[in-house]
């Protein structure tokens, strides 16, 4: 018997908590130099120009941090390849220095059409070092059922 979550363990209002991700001025100077290369990820002057306070993080980049808060959650659940309606909303640009926490809420569970699994909707707001919602996404996992 395993010891992780399974889907007859989740129910609706259940919630889960992230771990606390670093967002780096290196790393977004990196990451943008070599996939999103737009002045506000770069430039500080080019981001103040904008209305910005310093370079912001890359969506891209978000979405990597965000995948590694909820990882330690992740690895909780005996969860199966998924990804359905994966939504993701960039509530505040994310500077240097900030950072996120995840804070998951199960909405929905439901069985799926294929035996021994089941769907579970999620929301995850993270909430920046004051409290603030910074992102918000929802995504339906797919997890392992306690007997085929």
């Amino acid at each position: 018997m395993s010891d992780k979550i399974c889907f007859e363990d989740i129910q609706v209002g259940d919630t889960f908590l992230g771990d606390t991700v670093h967002v780096h001025r290196d790393k977004i100077l990196s990451f943008a130099t070599e996939f999103d290369d737009q002045p506000m990820h770069l430039d500080t002057a080019a981001a103040k120009a904008m209305g910005l306070n310093d370079i912001i993080a890359p969506g891209a980049y978000i979405f990597a941090l965000t995948a590694k808060s909820q990882r330690s959650i992740w690895k909780r659940f005996d969860m199966l390849p998924s990804g359905l309606g994966i939504k993701v909303s960039f509530v505040l640009p994310l500077y240097p220095d900030d950072t996120l926490t995840g804070h998951m809420e199960i909405l929905a569970v439901r069985p799926s059409s294929k035996p021994g699994r089941g769907w579970v909707d999620t929301t995850v707001i993270f909430k920046n070092q004051n409290g603030i919602d910074a992102v918000e996404s929802s995504a339906s996992l797919l997890l392992r059922c306690q007997s085929p």
